[in-house]
Formats: C-alpha cells, structure tokens, sequence
C-alpha cells in the first residue's frame, strides 16, 4: 500500500505565529508534503548538504481510514481513523526565501527524511480538542502546547479541507506546531511526543557523513524510506479492516 497524500497546516498556533512574526490567518494556511518524507521512530533526519536552519515541529497527525468529501464539522471526526504523532521538520531559511518571492513551500518542507512519524494508534474515543504535544532536543524541552490553544479546530479544518479536496483513505493531516521551533543539528536527537498517542525519535545527521557512515546511496534511500512509509500505512489497513 502507498501512503496517501499529507495535509499539512501552517500557523494554527497564534503563539508559533508570532515567534515568526507573521499574521494571524482569516482562513486555515493548507500546503503539502510528499509522502516520500515519511520516516519512523529510530530512522536518521537527513540534512541536505547547503540546506542551513533546518527546524522541528511537533505536530498532531490524523490518518483518515473512508473518504471525506464536503463533510459537516459535527461528523468530520468519524472519517478519522488513526491518530499519530509528526514531526514537520522544516529547511526554515528555504521557507521564507521563498515566501518573500512568493513561491510554494513544497521544498523546504518536503525533503527526503522531513517527515518523522510515529505508528499510528486507532482514534477510539480521544479527545482530540485537548493533547498535550511536547518536542525534546537531546533531553531539553524545546516545544510544549496543548491542541485546546489551535486557532482552527479540528473539526473545522477537516470539513474546510474537504470543500476543496477529497481525503482519501490513508491520507495524513498534520495540524500545526505550537512555539518553541528551533534549529536541529548533526548529533542532534529529537524526540516528538504527544501525550496518549506516542512518540518518535530520531537522530540528526548530514547527508555527506550519513553517506560515508552506512553507504546510504540515492539509488537505495528512496525505496528504503517508501518501504517505511508503506509499512506505517499497511499496520494501519490491517487495524481499520
């Protein structure tokens, strides 16, 4: 089974907004990941070689187990079948160069390795209104909030996506990062965590000694990160069967 598409939502924290001085948005900030970022809990964060300021950001995934199409709020949530925990990590630098020209994020948070997550755990009847979310660098706390503190409930945002674009069976909904992003390095290990769904850690490393410690070449790592990704998606089928 291929991972469905990622979902993912900017600014839905008014405190993350303004730790980057930006404006509180009218409407939910919607753009992609590709679901070849996906990596798991002990899998290495890759940085690019050039890639400068790469941060983390915990984040609440949704994995959607039926179709969701021009859903209503009170029954969006029964489309959820799964709940993970994802790191959004992000080439912050590559961000804003490119939201000062007015080009897309896919880049900067789209890279190989970018998408650390947890295995998914069957939704049943959390409350997903009121998580903790916490993000550790090498055992300092880093991120903290609760998803009471989103501008754009879940709910919501479910139903608002669906006007646009189906969700589709397998497809992933990251829900935005409270404050504390900050920049991860080399020999760094961090560790996402949301409080009765999981957790997932992951060393740090750049590509040119990743390459020469393990031979990790680029003909090899697209099909090893698919086989991870592929893996996370098929426990959740099995789960939803």
């Amino acid at each position: 089974m291929r991972p469905g598409k990622i979902v993912c939502i900017g600014w839905n924290y008014s405190s993350h907004i303004k730790e980057l001085e930006s404006e509180l948005p009218k409407v939910p900030t919607v753009f992609l990941k590709p679901s070849s970022c996906i990596i798991g809990d002990g899998d290495t964060i890759v940085i690019p070689d050039g890639v400068t300021n790469v941060q983390h950001e915990v984040e609440l995934a949704l994995v959607f187990g039926k179709r969701a199409k021009n859903v209503s709020e009170a029954e969006a949530l029964s489309y959820v079948s799964h709940l993970a925990v994802f790191n959004d990590v992000s080439a912050r630098d590559m961000q804003k160069e490119a939201r000062a020209s007015g080009n897309s994020w896919d880049l900067s948070k789209g890279m190989d390795t970018f998408g650390p997550m947890s295995e998914p755990v069957p939704i049943g009847d959390t409350d997903v209104k009121n998580l903790d979310l916490s993000l550790t660098v090498n055992g300092e706390l880093r991120q903290s909030g609760n998803t009471r503190d989103m501008i754009f409930p879940i709910p919501f945002l479910i139903s608002y996506i669906s006007r646009y674009m189906a969700l589709e069976e397998g497809d992933i909904l990251i829900t935005g990062t409270p404050e504390g992003v900050s920049e991860i390095r080399p020999g760094d290990v961090v560790c996402a965590k949301v409080e009765g769904i999981g957790l997932v850690t992951n060393p740090v490393a750049g590509q040119s000694k990743r390459r020469s410690s393990d031979s990790l070449r680029s003909s090899r790592f697209q099909p090893y990160l698919l086989a991870r990704a592929e893996r996370i998606l098929f426990r959740i089928s099995q789960s939803a069967v």
